[in-house]
């Protein structure tokens, strides 16, 4: 794709299929986000701010009054729904990742080309934040988690956004874990709903299996029905290889797939780690220092959106992902994140705003 044309054709994505979504009364909210935040490596929220608007004490006006606004936080999730990009038969892994004391709840769907597509955010603080740091920023961030945990535990608060995320979209797409979301309360209301999902566990879990009580690592079987919290579900134990020396347990209420095939959803599972590294890296969003869940979730949101547009106008090709060189590999998302830095860059100076 030619440089300008990604930049045109985001254009058309957002005008077409996004800003339609968005209520008139945030439409400008909106707009300045985009503008500030999808598609720019973050410095600050008032410097990315400045960056789009020029008079200082108005761009950090925007900035705040964007980032408090949790109801417009909440209705992106419907927005970035409307690019159509999650389906029933979809695999959203689902992984936290914890940026300065806050932590982000994340689903992303699996591409098979090495990087995943964000679909569902929720913030909240992050489970530990340490009681003795003498930082007053540490401590304030301390206090609102406490304040927040008497009335929702961290599991609570899991559950809930993967119940939201069901409801805005209508349907479950299938979910990948890995070890830290097999606890009863998780799969009990998955199971209740109807969710397929899958469950990397730790080798010394115990199932209940030909009416005995045993650990995972125990069985003997690659591919073992057994009882856990009163639910029949199986456990599949992964190839050994040069690279994964320790199996993976893999729990899971889907009694009709292939073991091979369950393996290889799970081996894709990995692509949600890839993504998180590149919003912290090629975004920057390493730098954040925020001290409310809101304003995380609004910019990554934002984030998200970007990634979904970059996503849909480059249409990556795994031809197009590897060098003969394997340690010149470049990732789909770098690849269209740069193409777009060097499209906008070009427009400014074809537009003879370069000096």
């Amino acid at each position: 794709m030619p440089s300008t044309d990604i930049v045109r054709s985001i254009r058309t994505y957002t005008q077409k299929q996004i800003l339609p979504l968005v209520p008139k009364k945030w439409l400008p909210q909106f707009t300045f986000g985009m503008q500030a935040y999808s598609l720019k490596p973050f410095q600050s929220a008032a410097s990315n701010a400045r960056s789009v608007v020029g008079h200082a004490h108005t761009a950090t006006r925007k900035a705040e009054r964007l980032l408090a606004n949790s109801r417009l936080a909440d209705h992106l999730g419907t927005v970035f729904d409307s690019l159509s990009l999650v389906k029933p038969n979809s695999f959203v892994s689902v992984d936290h990742s914890d940026m300065h004391g806050l932590t982000a709840l994340v689903g992303a769907i699996q591409t098979r080309k090495g990087r995943s597509i964000p679909c569902m955010v929720e913030t909240t603080y992050a489970l530990q934040i340490p009681a003795h740091s003498l930082k007053p920023s540490k401590q304030k961030l301390r206090a609102a988690m406490v304040a927040v945990r008497r009335t929702q535990s961290f599991t609570g608060h899991t559950i809930d956004a993967l119940q939201d995320f069901a409801d805005r979209l209508g349907f479950w797409p299938k979910l990948v874990f890995d070890r830290g979301f097999g606890n009863e309360s998780i799969i009990e209301h998955l199971s209740s709903q109807g969710a397929t999902f899958y469950i990397r566990m730790k080798a010394g879990r115990y199932v209940e299996y030909d009416g005995d009580r045993v650990e995972i690592k125990q069985l003997k079987q690659k591919d073992a029905t057994v009882e856990l919290f009163g639910l029949t579900l199986r456990v599949i134990r992964s190839p050994k290889s040069r690279r994964a020396k320790e199996p993976w347990y893999i729990l899971t209420n889907d009694l009709s797939s292939s073991r091979s095939k369950i393996v290889r959803v799970y081996y894709y599972r990995f692509e949600i780690e890839e993504t998180f590294k590149d919003i912290k890296h090629i975004w920057e969003y390493k730098r954040t220092r925020l001290h409310k869940p809101n304003s995380l979730k609004t910019l990554l949101w934002f984030v998200c959106i970007g990634i979904a547009l970059l996503y849909l106008v480059t249409k990556p090709t795994k031809r197009q992902l590897y060098s003969s060189n394997p340690k010149k590999r470049t990732s789909w998302l770098r690849q269209a994140y740069e193409q777009y830095q060097r499209a906008c860059g070009s427009l400014v100076w074809t537009n003879g705003d370069g000096g």
